[in-house]
């Protein structure tokens, strides 16, 4: 069957919450799952605050049929914790890709990484990535993104260094889409 690329819907919720804790768990739980982790686990990844996420802002799926394979979020609204280069007036945040486990190195990541950033083409888009996750930061470099700063993940007391990165913008001007629209 063929990768069917499209926006989430609020029916998608549970799908997504299931991957993006097996993703997260095996990125990060590589001693276990402590008390900390269930914690955040349940917080970010709850269905129902992934329903009205979906509503906020564009969440973009691959999946073959019915299994999902990959997540894209972005906010539009997020401050960029590091300073934005010379040039780069308005960013969008790419808060997470996850492709699952047994998919990435099939080219899911640069397909979804591509879509999310012609949703809004005139500007530049960052993201954060855990210092430690070499795969991930290997990937983005690869794709392009540059060293913008850094920034703090703080969970159960203890602060984790990530790395600020991003893309300048597809295009210049001040043209927007219809579809962009609707996350304003």
């Amino acid at each position: 069957m063929a990768l069917e690329l499209r926006l989430a819907r609020p029916d998608d919720a549970a799908r997504i919450a299931a991957l993006a804790r097996w993703v997260w768990l095996d990125s990060y739980a590589s001693d276990g799952v402590s008390e900390a982790f269930a914690g955040y686990l349940r917080r970010e990844f709850d269905e129902q605050a992934l329903r009205r996420a979906i509503d906020l802002s564009p969440h973009w799926l691959l999946q073959d049929g019915e299994m999902l394979q990959g997540w894209a979020q972005l906010d539009a609204g997020a401050e960029c914790p590091a300073l934005l280069p010379a040039g780069v007036e308005q960013a969008v945040e790419l808060h997470r890709l996850y492709i699952a486990p047994p998919c990435v190195g099939r080219g899911l990541g640069v397909r979804l990484l591509r879509q999310v950033r012609q949703q809004w083409p005139q500007r530049a888009l960052w993201l954060s990535a855990w210092e430690g996750n070499e795969g991930a930061l290997r990937f983005y470099r690869r794709e392009g993104a540059q060293f913008w700063g850094e920034t703090w993940f703080e969970l159960d007391g203890q602060r984790h260094r990530n790395e600020v990165l991003g893309w300048p913008a597809l295009e210049t001007g001040d043209e927007s889409g219809h579809e962009q629209e609707q996350y304003r």
